[in-house]
């Protein structure tokens, strides 16, 4: 049987100062053993919780120190997910990132008080340094998450719908997304996993895919909805013309095999 291509998906990883890294370093040894052509991150990597605009502080205490602390925790982040290719001199897979609402706080802060910016002692998205991790990294387009498609499936931290734009979810959120692209098409965004095949669509079929999340931490604002998002990455295989094997990975399962085995 021919092989087809292999990619990791992952998203709403919330890299946040007030939970632990170590879930990264279990990813990056997942990525390390599976050998995936590519990886793509959906956006949210970094929560930046310095810049939530629902925050009751006014705009000029925006920098305070912990948004030096948000920043370093994401760069730390990515650092843990690429450490065993470098750690063995291997060359690591192609790396794709989509800007997640979260990262776009950053530039909602900027537009609020263009007078925030500054690489040295104010905010900016270079600090994300997304050149550095990522081979391709796409940001938002028209004040929404760019969509951009790899070997036949569309990629977006969410898709939008409506005159206003809004997040395609609900109940039948992964059907939603094939009545809107009418192709496959994987977001993040909700935390929540669901999927929808639709056959007779394309060469292959349609595969609408919400990814879940990879935070590492329940959300005390979130309440019960914490028991609705669920916590992993998604394989893909056989990947050719917008369609896959799926293969769901809990963060549990990650822990077993890489962390503390508890």
């Amino acid at each position: 049987m021919k092989m087809g291509k292999v990619a990791v998906i992952y998203t709403c990883a919330h890299a946040s100062p007030d939970a632990s890294n170590d879930r990264f370093n279990w990813l990056g040894k997942f990525l390390y053993d599976i050998k995936p052509n590519y990886v793509i991150d959906l956006g949210d990597g970094a929560d930046m919780k310095s810049l939530n605009s629902y925050d009751t502080r006014k705009p000029e205490s925006i920098v305070s120190q912990s948004y030096e602390a948000d920043i370093d925790t994401y760069n730390d982040s990515q650092e843990r997910l690429r450490h065993y290719f470098r750690l063995h001199k291997r060359k690591k897979p192609k790396w794709y990132g989509f800007e997640g609402n979260h990262e776009h706080r950053i530039t909602t802060a900027l537009e609020h008080d263009p007078r925030l910016e500054g690489t040295k002692y104010g905010i900016s998205f270079n600090h994300l340094n997304t050149e550095k991790w990522f081979d391709e990294y796409h940001q938002y387009e028209y004040g929404a998450p760019r969509i951009h498609n790899y070997d036949g499936v569309d990629y977006a931290h969410f898709v939008g719908a409506g005159n206003f734009g809004r997040a395609i979810s609900g109940t039948h959120h992964a059907y939603g997304l094939i009545q809107n692209r009418y192709r496959s098409c994987t977001v993040g965004h909700s935390h929540k996993r669901d999927m929808y095949f639709k056959d007779g669509v394309g060469p292959r079929g349609a595969i609408g895919l919400v990814a879940g999340c990879y935070k590492g931490a329940k959300e005390t604002w979130a309440g019960q909805a914490n028991m609705e998002w669920w916590h992993g990455v998604v394989v893909k295989r056989q990947i050719e013309d917008g369609y896959y094997e799926p293969e769901f990975v809990g963060l549990d399962t990650l822990r077993k095999e890489y962390g503390d085995g508890v």
